[in-house]
């Protein structure tokens, strides 16, 4: 009869189940799925400093470039969309529906090739035409050039991207942002919004924050300080602020501290900014406190009860010093007793 050896086929069993499960592991792998669609622009941003400007009727053609930074060859399909931006102020979002979009710019735009197969690691680049209508409004327009790998986007790229996943793909760095200037009478119009330090605290840092109003016919990347003063009137501090763009119809938060740790009274922050091509300025001030209160109630009960000690000690003094007083002046009341009966005698 036939000895079976139990223990042997289990091993062997499980060595085949532990391979089966690397090898899912490995096919399945997210690390994997995205370096099939690793894509990055270069560069990220056109224009954004105001730099692109355009003249109604003229044309300007730029050149942009994207990498694909995956291991395997992949195609890419380039197409131009508009964007807005969303209530924070800095998150682009692509829409398909120019008709009453005053910003738009994708319709003026025409990319050549628009067609790409990338080899790993590949760089590519592309030829950007802008054309500005005649009857072009001054001021800014906006759009972006997006890339995607064709066998995963196809019907996304023939219906259109829906918006979750078009942020997504900005959030990965595989679109390019167009900012243009057409050029003619621009209104800059800005406003600083609820700008306030936290009113009352013990010590520091100390939040604040704001926000910018846009309500320019362009974006603005606003220059920003702010000043604290004590209650005499002397400046404390200068900070200065990180400029961000904002765009038209926009609000923006900004915040920060002011990292001082410890001060006492009434301050006064005050918030200057300058925009624009003609140094158009805004201010805002705010007042806050800085009392270290339990630091203050410590030495408070110090104080008192120091003060309480020396209080005793003098009543303990002074109590010793009259009980003393007493007891001579009873001395000398026996010693007057004494000269009396002698004299007597």
């Amino acid at each position: 009869m036939k000895q079976i050896n139990l223990p042997h086929k289990k091993v062997k069993l499980a060595i085949l189940f532990s391979l089966f499960f690397i090898f899912l592991v490995g096919f399945f792998s997210p690390t994997k799925a995205q370096d099939s669609r690793t894509i990055i622009a270069i560069p990220p941003r056109v224009g954004a400093e105001g730099m692109l400007r355009i003249k109604p009727g003229e044309k300007k053609q730029v050149s942009i470039r994207f990498q694909n930074a995956s291991s395997k060859t992949i195609k890419v399909q380039s197409y131009i969309q508009d964007f807005v931006v969303k209530g924070d102020g800095s998150t682009p979002i692509p829409v398909r529906d120019t008709t009453s979009n005053r910003w738009s710019l994708a319709s003026w735009m025409l990319i050549t090739p628009n067609y790409h197969q990338v080899a790993p690691k590949q760089t590519v680049a592309m030829n950007v035409l802008i054309e500005v209508p005649e009857n072009a409004l001054p001021g800014g327009h906006y759009a972006m050039i997006l890339h995607e790998p064709i066998n995963e986007t196809a019907k996304q790229l023939e219906k259109g991207l829906a918006t979750g996943e078009a942020a997504a793909a900005i959030g990965q760095k595989i679109g390019t942002l167009f900012y243009v200037i057409v050029e003619g009478p621009i209104n800059e119009e800005a406003y600083i919004r609820n700008f306030e330090f936290k009113k009352f605290q013990e010590f520091g840092p100390i939040p604040f924050s704001f926000k910018i109003s846009n309500q320019s016919d362009i974006h603005i990347s606003p220059r920003m300080n702010i000043d604290i003063f004590n209650m005499l009137g002397q400046k404390k501090e200068s900070i200065e602020i990180e400029s961000k763009n904002v765009f038209p119809l926009n609000n923006r938060e900004f915040a920060g501290k002011w990292n001082k740790l410890w001060g006492f009274g009434l301050y006064k922050a005050k918030l200057s900014m300058s925009y624009g091509e003609v140094g158009n300025v805004a201010v805002a001030s705010t007042n806050f406190w800085i009392v270290p209160v339990r630091i203050i109630l410590v030495i408070m009960l110090a104080i008192l009860i120091t003060a309480a000690a020396v209080a005793a000690v003098k009543r303990h003094i002074e109590y010793r010093y009259l009980e003393e007083e007493a007891k001579i002046k009873e001395l000398q009341k026996k010693v007057k007793q004494y000269e009396q009966e002698d004299k007597k005698e």
